[in-house]
């Protein structure tokens, strides 16, 4: 074992993309290091992004090691933290989704790649850690999640302010989404936890993390086995967590009437479903393995169990086109969703998508691009076109349907913005149309916020409320 090694992991910070919860994969790793007897420090400029510099951290805390967790959507930023310590003469490590897919751009950034879920090479890499001239890459074989210690957040910077708890059932997805590169980085295996040790854990972190106020599911695919989450829904029931509970990246398919009442029971507050495309014929290229119907039946559901619905649809899919986006735009406006997310494509190397790019269209720098965006107006430039649809007829395709189907609140800086898009595209109808929907929009909120103070209030009193409150 170890004796007082130090090691310290950054996240870098992703513009205007600030997150209520830490990372949970650098907990993890926290958690496998100090089961060693190595000390742990994690800097989550993403959960923290208002905390010191890079130098700061180094200086005080004196690492013999260094990692730093890489995403596409934060490569500018990752790139000033590593000129930043790299001048400290310290092993640096990369990982994450972003080294797990451009390993060989990294080699002359760091000492070491690792490649996949690092949970079982991280040990053997921190203590054998040295520089190189030339980054070594490290593959990892995918861990069973059941052999994992809990993730450890008392190692993180600021860790008192996390409200949000995140937690993992399980790792890896079976499906094979055209446009997702999940199962380069968590495998397209199906590995769940114990449904116990799921519980257990949170218990824990309630006993302390005191601002903990929530509990949010990030696994890949939680409801791949339906008999897995009702039996994970019915103990944090029966165990009395009262904690309002989420869960993201739901399929329409894994939901059925009974997940959707123990999802209500647990106070969960919005289910949000992955639609992509509402072209039947973009949607079939996709291969998500559902059908449209299932959505449109799903949707009934939560509707049905007076649940906030949310859908989240993709620009630049497959065969898409500025014509076809229209078919998501009615589609969208049939079901009638609380909040929607138009997202624009990111077609990752390696995925299928990116592949049917390369042979049909043009695929820019993807660095720094987030595929997401949030109904304000803040169209990123797209990082994909087709000679059917361009990356201008992509801009306007979005500010459509924003315009037709998102009635997002409109900041006062954004106002120049959207009147240029409306001049630029000729949306006067569709913008005067989207003014009366606008204010009842905001003639609804503060009922709508009012009955999700009665829901929560009890069980994350006013602080968490008021947390919660900023969310809407």
């Amino acid at each position: 074992m170890e004796s007082n090694k130090k090691v310290l992991f950054f996240n870098a910070k992703r513009e205007k993309c600030d997150s209520d919860s830490p990372h949970l994969g650098l907990a993890t790793l926290a958690a496998v290091l100090k089961k060693s007897g190595y000390e742990v420090l994690v800097v989550d400029y993403q959960f923290k992004p208002n905390a010191p510099s890079p130098e700061i951290f180094l200086d005080d805390f004196k690492p013999d090691v260094m990692g730093i967790t890489l995403y596409t959507a934060t490569m500018n930023e990752a790139d000033k933290i590593i000129k930043q310590i790299s001048k400290f003469d310290i092993p640096i490590l990369v990982g994450g989704p972003h080294a797990t897919l451009y390993y060989n751009d990294l080699v002359n950034k760091a000492n070491y790649i690792l490649i996949g879920e690092a949970e079982n090479i991280i040990e053997e890499t921190v203590k054998k850690a040295n520089i190189h001239s030339k980054g070594l890459i490290i593959r990892s074989e995918p861990p069973d999640p059941k052999n994992l210690p809990f993730p450890d957040f008392t190692s993180f910077f600021g860790y008192g302010d996390i409200f949000v708890y995140p937690l993992l059932t399980s790792r890896g997805c079976p499906y094979n989404c055209s446009f997702c590169a999940v199962r380069f980085v968590s495998t397209r295996k199906w590995r769940p936890r114990w449904i116990e040790d799921c519980i257990e854990e949170v218990i824990q972190a309630k006993k302390v993390l005191k601002s903990m106020d929530s509990v949010v599911i990030y696994d890949d695919n939680a409801m791949f086995r339906k008999d897995h989450i009702k039996k994970f829904l019915n103990l944090y029931l029966d165990k009395n967590i009262n904690l309002p509970l989420t869960i993201i990246n739901t399929r329409a398919d894994g939901l059925d009437n009974e997940i959707i009442s123990l999802l209500k029971k647990a106070k969960c507050p919005s289910i949000g479903i992955g639609v992509e495309s509402g072209h039947p014929e973009v949607f079939e290229l996709i291969n998500k393995g559902e059908t449209l119907e299932d959505i449109v039946k799903a949707s009934k559901l939560i509707k049905k169990h007076k649940l906030s619905l949310q859908l989240c649809f993709v620009i630049g899919l497959e065969g898409d086109s500025y014509e076809k986006i229209q078919s998501s735009i009615d589609f969208a406006k049939k079901i009638n969703p609380d909040h929607i997310y138009w997202n624009m494509i990111t077609p990752f190397e390696g995925t299928k998508i990116r592949e049917w790019y390369d042979k049909n269209g043009s695929v820019f720098d993807l660095v720094n691009h987030s595929s997401y965006v949030d109904g304000d107006f803040m169209c990123e430039e797209p990082c994909a076109e087709t000679p059917e649809f361009s990356v201008e007829e992509r801009k306007k395709a979005y500010i459509l349907a924003i315009l037709k189907t998102n009635y997002t609140t409109l900041k006062f800086r954004d106002t120049p913005r959207l009147f240029f898009y409306i001049k630029e595209y000729g949306f006067y109808k569709e913008f005067i149309c989207w003014i009366p929907n606008k204010l009842w929009v905001n003639i609804k909120k503060p009922f709508l916020l009012l009955r999700l103070a009665i829901n929560i209030y009890p069980e994350v009193g006013m602080k968490g409320l008021i947390k919660r409150i900023k969310q809407y």
